[in-house]
């Protein structure tokens, strides 16, 4: 009889503890599914396979589904607290004048410049008071200020405008100012992450898609004919604003429509600007095909697979007169291969190669004209 009371004690105690972890377990998974669907899923939109899809988000539409996300959420909302919060004070907002303020003068609201009520933006890119602004202000700019995040005040004293954004660069009697540097091209790559910061402290994050051609199948030049898009259209409170990478790089700047110039094309207009006190962009003078637009059988299209193709425009101008390139001999139907033996592609467009140059720089060309292929050397112009 004692062995099996002690049996039946054992197994007893046996099924309890079964029982208990069973029910433990169970427990801990319905809790997991709870907290993952009605929690953290209704704050990030996080799947319980672990995907972070960013279109219904905090961060707005943006149309990103990032797998295995749950280290990677509180990263990446630390990096781009860490983006805007380094980026901030090198934003400054553009403010109609006001009458200068007297420490005698009573309080009168009229007198203070409502940081709510900015006209315009721009941003900090030398640290003795060079700023870029998608603003027009070449002819008014003596009626506007400048401030800064420590809400000082700076009269603009120089104005000067690249015609080939449309931007403008504008100067206040500065120093020490913080300054945001110019991405590179290369920086630019779909799927990479952006945000856009504006004066008032709002942030927007957003992905690369890349640059989208306006439509003409015939390019110039000496003219830009795409623009950076992103993932999404950019609000209309963020038009003006900067677009960042999570480096702190300025990718590019948004005009009044929205759409956005990236910045790596202002750095020629900038140097320029620094060297001869004005913007002087360069000109080659040409008319274009990028042969990578278009597609041929391996047998007809072998001759038109690579570079651009000098081509005749909807005015029945293919290479300008008394340009650089009808100097050099450039004649309609060469074939332009490279620029200083920088090959022609996807990635390497000919108006951004052209572009990146100043005006009277000596340019090398590599063209293919019939059966022969050679180099030509042009002495690049200034754009009128």
């Amino acid at each position: 009889m004692n062995k099996i009371r002690n049996f039946l004690k054992k197994h007893n105690i046996l099924s309890i503890i079964v029982v208990c972890l069973v029910f433990g377990v169970g427990g801990g998974l319905v809790g997991t599914i709870i907290a993952v669907n009605y929690f953290i899923s209704s704050s990030y939109s996080l799947s319980p396979f672990g995907n972070i899809d960013l279109s219904q988000s905090k961060y707005g539409e943006q149309g990103l589904v990032i797998g295995n996300a749950r280290n990677v959420i509180v990263q990446q909302d630390a990096k781009v607290n860490e983006t805007v919060g380094a980026v901030s004070n090198s934003l400054v907002g553009i403010y109609k004048k006001q009458a200068a303020l007297k420490l005698s003068d009573s309080f009168v609201l009229e007198n203070f410049y409502k940081l709510s009520d900015a006209a315009g933006q721009g941003f900090i890119i030398t640290s003795d008071g060079w700023i870029v602004t998608s603003m027009s202000l070449e002819k008014n700019y003596s009626g506007y200020v400048i401030i800064t995040k420590d809400k000082k005040i700076y009269s603009i004293d120089k104005v000067a405008t690249d015609k080939l954004t449309n931007f403008n660069f504008i100067h206040v009697s500065a120093k020490d100012l913080p300054v945001i540097k110019f991405a590179e091209k290369s920086e630019i790559t779909a799927g990479s992450l952006a945000v856009g910061v504006n004066w008032s402290g709002s942030s927007w994050l957003s992905a690369l898609q890349g640059f989208r051609r306006k439509g003409l199948l015939v390019e110039s030049s000496d003219n830009f004919s795409d623009k950076l898009i992103l993932n999404n259209n950019l609000p209309q409170d963020f038009s003006g604003s900067v677009i960042f990478n999570l480096a702190g790089n300025a990718l590019g700047l948004a005009d009044a429509k929205g759409e956005i110039e990236a910045m790596s094309r202002l750095k020629s207009a900038a140097d320029s600007l620094f060297k001869n006190k004005i913007i002087k962009r360069p000109s080659l003078g040409i008319n274009y095909i990028d042969l990578t637009q278009l597609a041929a059988d391996s047998i007809t299209g072998s001759k038109w697979q690579k570079g651009v193709i000098i081509y005749k425009d909807q005015k029945g101008v293919a290479v300008q007169k008394n340009s650089p390139a009808e100097k050099a001999g450039l004649k309609e139907g060469d074939i332009i291969i490279s620029v200083d033996d920088v090959s022609l592609s996807q990635n390497n467009d000919l108006t951004d190669l052209i572009q990146d140059h100043a005006f009277n720089d000596n340019i090398i060309l590599s063209i293919k004209r019939g059966g022969d292929e050679k180099k030509i050397t042009v002495t690049l112009a200034e754009q009128k």
